[in-house]
């Protein structure tokens, strides 16, 4: 089901582009906890790191993959909690909220998205899978092709499903209301994947 187009809402991603080694994000905001608790959200956690670990947010629910498994309908104030706690990067995109959906179809869609992966795993999946997954069922994107989350990006651009960007914990690295993320690749995925198990195991 494709988006209704909404043309007068401007995207922070209307000036995001690719700087160098950086894929600069634009208009950043100040994020707060009602804010958050409402609507629908790419979060990307950690993002000072290579790779940053993505999430999806819906209504105060959060649903993501990691090495340990499927995490779905977690609530998104206790992660809140954690990341004031330990200062954890975060930047949380928001979504257009489809017109064909509700919340509670929204929920169920990225929950079996979510649930169709046994674990973040080499060769198997990423916590982007899930992601991509979800917002080629729900927004109609072109995900063939994505394997990053620099790839996904400009497809929801592409079909206006981006809105504003907020932050927390991001103040010393924004210049200009920007931010810049740094670029990786799949192979540091892997890398990151694999040390994350290394880390279970032990």
């Amino acid at each position: 089901m494709r988006l209704a187009v909404v043309s007068n809402l401007t995207s922070c991603f209307s000036y995001l582009r690719l700087v160098q080694s950086s894929y600069k994000i634009s208009n950043l905001l100040p994020a707060n906890e009602t804010i958050l608790l409402n609507d629908v959200y790419l979060v990307l956690l950690y993002v000072t790191r290579v790779p940053p670990h993505l999430l999806v947010s819906v209504n105060g629910k959060i649903f993501t993959l990691s090495v340990k498994g499927a995490t779905v309908d977690g609530e998104l104030s206790a992660l809140l909690n954690l990341i004031r706690k330990r200062h954890i990067e975060t930047i949380f995109i928001r979504l257009q909220m489809p017109l064909l959906f509700t919340i509670e179809q929204l929920r169920e869609e990225i929950r079996d998205c979510t649930l169709a992966y046994p674990r973040a795993d080499i060769g198997i999946a990423t916590c982007l899978t899930p992601i991509k997954d979800f917002c080629h069922s729900v927004y109609d994107a072109e995900t063939k092709n994505v394997h990053l989350i620099f790839d996904l990006l400009p497809k929801l651009q592409e079909i206006n499903a981006m809105r504003n960007c907020y932050h927390l914990n991001l103040d010393k690295y924004i210049l200009e209301n920007s931010f810049s993320l740094n670029i990786y690749e799949v192979n540091d995925v892997y890398e990151a994947i694999r040390n994350s198990a290394l880390l279970h195991l032990t």
